[in-house]
């Protein structure tokens, strides 16, 4: 099974309502979501913001100034579960009655043969809308699997899943799901070492909070970790 992560509340509410009213305007841009489809561009059908449309840069930029500014507990956790190097602008979707996306995998390689070429080692879907506003539309995670995990969270909450998982979006068939879309590069690459180097954030987080931990031994226990972390990061970093 592929890795996958449940954020719940990664942007604050304030953000996510602002995101809603642009995208919920009259004037908002959207274009058939075939374009950004790679072989077979039956299998999808939503609307997007156009690649190229202003609003979609200004929106993308609004959540990357969230997710790189003052930490909070979820874009700690982002942080620690991806150790990013950098990701793509933030595409965003709109899925009416009938819409969804049947199984497909994301690209390996984003904007190849571009300046701005990466590879994408994790995929993240941040639901824009509230779960009881739509009916089906739920992202389900290695759906080539018999027991695939689904998810269909509260606005403001994310998942983050290998990129290299099968996945489709659930057909929607009441009212309109919206969700913003990323695709990150990893400081390291190998997904097994990625996870030991999350594991080992989340410990050492849990152990310098006060009371968490012994004092007379919190200092070398987090010390020793940080040289495990350390060891793992220089070794597996692409």
């Amino acid at each position: 099974m592929a890795q996958v992560y449940p954020i719940r509340n990664l942007l604050a509410p304030g953000l996510v309502a602002e995101l809603r009213t642009a995208l919920q305007a009259e004037a908002t841009p959207w274009v058939d979501g075939r374009q950004t489809v790679g072989r077979d561009g039956t299998k999808k059908r939503n609307h997007e913001i156009a690649a190229d449309s202003p609003l979609r840069l200004e929106l993308s930029d609004k959540i990357s100034a969230y997710l790189r500014g003052p930490l909070t507990s979820e874009t700690l956790a982002f942080r620690h579960l991806c150790d990013p190097r950098r990701w793509s602008p933030f595409l965003f979707s709109r899925t009416g009655p009938g819409g969804g996306y049947r199984d497909h995998m994301d690209s390996a390689v984003m904007f190849r043969g571009a300046p701005e070429e990466m590879r994408s080692d994790l995929s993240m879907t941040i639901f824009l809308t509230e779960p009881d506003t739509y009916q089906g539309g739920e992202l389900v995670v290695d759906s080539d699997m018999a027991y695939a995990p689904t998810f269909k969270m509260a606005a403001g909450g994310a998942v983050l899943y290998a990129t290299d998982a099968i996945h489709r979006v659930a057909e929607v068939t009441a009212g309109e799901r919206l969700v913003a879309v990323t695709w990150i590069e990893s400081r390291i690459a190998d997904p097994i070492a990625r996870q030991i180097n999350a594991d080992l954030l989340q410990v050492m987080s849990v152990l310098t909070r006060d009371g968490a931990c012994a004092p007379d031994i919190r200092e070398s226990v987090v010390t020793k970790l940080e040289k495990v972390r350390s060891n793992v990061v220089k070794r597996h970093t692409g």
